[in-house]
């Protein structure tokens, strides 16, 4: 898991220096249009077998970091068990990596064939953001 860890903070720190910029709602993301943008701009990354995209943002007044994670659920063994394990372990990971969050939401799109996971972590001091 120390990979995992690694590699998110590499993303975040990287999303607060030169990621994308995100206005729109945090409670109702376009899913699909985000992973789209983040495609075009080389920040998509893979992470625990998942897509992984971070944007800047803010989050109730203050600088923030939005971290989306993308689980397939179209594959043979993608039961509600084996997905809500796979949400738990993005949800875990994150929270190994950042202690604790600001925003955690997971939802499930079907015509996507996903289930997104959307985390916020607002940024403290020990962080400059550059946007």
């Amino acid at each position: 898991m120390s990979h995992v860890k690694e590699r998110l903070k590499e993303v975040f720190e990287n999303t607060i220096d030169i990621g994308i910029k995100y206005d729109g709602s945090v409670n109702n993301p376009e899913y699909y249009a985000l992973f789209c943008k983040a495609a075009s701009k080389d920040q998509l990354f893979k992470l625990m077998g998942n897509n992984l995209c971070m944007f800047n943002c803010s989050y109730n007044g203050d600088d923030a970091v939005m971290m989306i994670f993308s689980i397939p659920i179209n594959s043979k063994d993608s039961g509600a068990k084996n997905i809500a394990e796979r949400v738990m372990e993005v949800i875990g990971g994150v929270e190994d990596c950042f202690v604790t969050l600001d925003h955690v939401k997971s939802e499930e799109i079907k015509e996507d064939k996903f289930v997104y996971v959307t985390a916020i972590k607002k940024l403290n001091s020990n962080w400059e953001k550059v946007i």
